[in-house]
C-alpha cells in the first residue's frame, strides 16, 4: 500500500514495486491501524499508447499485520489485456516516529498468468517534525514466466505542503535489468486521515519512452 511496496511484471517491460499507501510505489514503515481497514482505488494511463490500468485494492488489520487482498485490470492495445490478483501481508518491525525512523516487511505474490511472489524490507526516517518523511526499500521478486528472481528497490520522500491536508511526494523505483521509473504527485485529505484524492505524473526511459498519469482515492475507517 500501503505500502513498497513489490512487484508484478503485469506488462512487460514495466513492474511495480510492493504496493504503498497512494500515491506511492515505493512502500512505508505504517501499516493500517490494528482493527481498522482501508480501500484504495486507482486509475492509471499511459500517455504515449492506448493502455490503462484498474486497481482495486482493500486492507485491514485484524490482529497487527496487515493483510491486502486486491485486483488489478490491464486493458490496452500493445500488450492485450490480463485481470491479476494481489496478495500481501506486511507487519511493522518498529513502528515510526517523529524524528526517527521505522522498520516494516511484507511478503507477497501477483496471482494472474504467473505467479510473481514478492518480499520487501522496508525503512522509513522522519525528519523536521514529519515535515519530511524518506522511505527505501529493497527486495526481489520470482518472475516464475521469465524463470529468474530479480532485485528490487525503491526510494522516495513525502513533504508536507500545508498541514494538515496538503502533501507532495516524489520517488524512483525499479528491477534488476530495468531502467529506473521516476514518480512525482500530489496528496489531498478532503477528510484528514479518513478520505484522500490524489494525482500523479511519471515516466520511465526506455523503448518505447513510458509516460502516465494517475487519479486515485483512500477511504480509511
Amino acid at each position: 500500500m500501503r505500502r513498497f511496496i513489490a512487484v508484478l511484471l503485469l506488462i512487460a517491460p514495466a513492474a511495480h514495486l510492493a504496493h504503498a499507501a497512494r500515491p506511492f510505489v515505493t512502500d512505508d514503515a505504517r501499516v493500517v491501524d490494528e482493527g481498522g481497514c482501508q480501500i484504495e482505488t486507482f486509475v492509471k494511463s499511459q500517455r504515449r499508447y492506448d493502455e490503462n490500468e484498474i486497481w482495486f485494492v482493500p486492507a485491514c488489520n485484524p490482529w497487527g499485520v496487515e493483510l491486502t487482498a486486491g485486483h488489478i485490470k490491464v486493458d490496452g492495445n500493445q500488450n492485450g489485456h490480463s485481470s491479476t490478483v494481489l496478495l500481501q501481508a506486511k507487519t511493522l518491525l518498529k513502528p515510526l516516529v517523529t524524528n526517527g525512523y521505522g522498520f516494516a516487511f511484507s511478503v507477497g505474490t501477483f496471482a494472474g498468468h504467473a505467479n510473481s511472489p514478492y518480499i520487501n524490507a522496508i525503512g522509513s526516517f522522519s525528519l523536521a517534525d514529519d515535515r519530511v518523511v524518506i522511505h527505501a526499500n529493497l527486495g526481489a521478486i520470482r518472475d516464475n514466466e521469465a524463470n529468474s528472481t530479480r532485485r528490487t528497490w525503491g526510494i522516495g520522500a513525502e513533504v508536507l505542503l500545508a498541514a494538515p491536508r496538503w502533501y507532495g511526494i516524489i520517488e524512483s523505483y525499479g528491477m534488476r535489468g530495468e531502467n529506473p521509473t521516476f514518480h512525482t504527485g500530489l496528496r489531498i485529505w478532503i477528510v484528514p486521515d479518513s478520505l484522500q484524492m490524489d494525482t500523479t505524473v511519471g515516466i520511465q526511459h526506455n523503448s518505447p519512452e513510458r509516460r502516465f498519469g494517475t487519479v486515485g482515492l483512500r477511504i480509511l475507517w
